[in-house]
């Protein structure tokens, strides 16, 4: 069981990354969340938000994290200038397929509601997950945003499918908005640990990054022209996951804090 004291502090740790519209209101597009890499701030989230594979282009001109403060109110941080003046970029794995992208992060303790996922609870590489562990994660979730405080979501599931590329899929439906968003698991589950003894997990563990949900897509095809004229896609309640192991070998490059 998860006390809510415990689901309070995980709560923040996310950030809500967006812009804002011609009121300065907030407009949400995708989950981030804080992370303490050697005693380092950093910002995680997935990298297709601010970053396009297609053009190679960044995306992130405009872009804040958003988060809560003491007084109330919601406090945007700018990427721009999170860039400019700390001299500091994303950091991206060297496999330009892995969908992760990290940033130091700096942020007002005094005056900011926001904690950070310390690298002690990443999962250790000599555990081991398997299918049908159970999960948690913690995201924005478009429709329903207040715009009074950053409220991310809490979604169960499981584990359904380790891959061989360290990769793996929970049994957990995500949506646009969910990319970015903090895996852990729960406590009380059987975990294999060095020698493939069976521990208990007494604790939860960060586990990995959310990158999307797998499709099921349908096409229809015209009988007069044999072309495609629609696509039909469906949520099949799967969704890809990157594991903590991508961040420790982002977080081992030398140039992670400095551009």
């Amino acid at each position: 069981m998860i006390s809510k004291e415990t689901v309070d502090t995980i709560r923040k740790t996310v950030v809500f990354l967006g812009r804002r519209d011609d009121n300065h209101q907030p407009l949400f597009f995708a989950t981030g969340f804080i992370v303490a890499i050697k005693k380092v701030l950093h910002l995680v989230t997935a990298k297709h938000t601010i970053f396009s594979q297609r053009n190679g282009k960044f995306m992130d001109e405009g872009v804040f994290a958003f988060l809560n403060s003491n007084s109330g109110q919601i406090v945007p941080h700018s990427i721009t200038c999170i860039k400019r003046d700390l001299n500091v970029d994303w950091v991206f794995h060297r496999d330009k397929q892995v969908d992760l992208a990290i940033i130091p992060f700096p942020i007002d303790p005094e005056n900011e509601i926001v904690k950070s996922v310390p690298d002690d609870l990443f999962l250790p590489e000599a555990y081991k997950l398997h299918e049908v562990l159970d999960i948690f994660f913690l995201s924005f979730q478009p429709g329903t945003e207040d715009y009074r405080k950053i409220s991310p979501i809490v979604r169960t599931g499981t584990i359904s499918l380790m891959n061989y590329d360290k990769t793996f899929y929970i049994d957990a439906a995500t949506f646009p908005g969910n990319s970015g968003s903090p895996v852990f698991t729960k406590p009380g589950d059987f975990i294999s640990g060095p020698g493939d003894h069976l521990r208990t997990m007494a604790r939860i563990n960060f586990i990995g990054v959310v990158g999307g949900y797998i499709p099921y897509t349908e096409k229809a095809i015209s009988n007069q022209t044999g072309h495609v004229r629609v696509v039909f896609e469906e949520n099949t309640g799967l969704s890809k996951v990157w594991s903590v192991s991508f961040i420790n070998e982002i977080s081992s490059l030398k140039n992670l804090w400095i551009r």
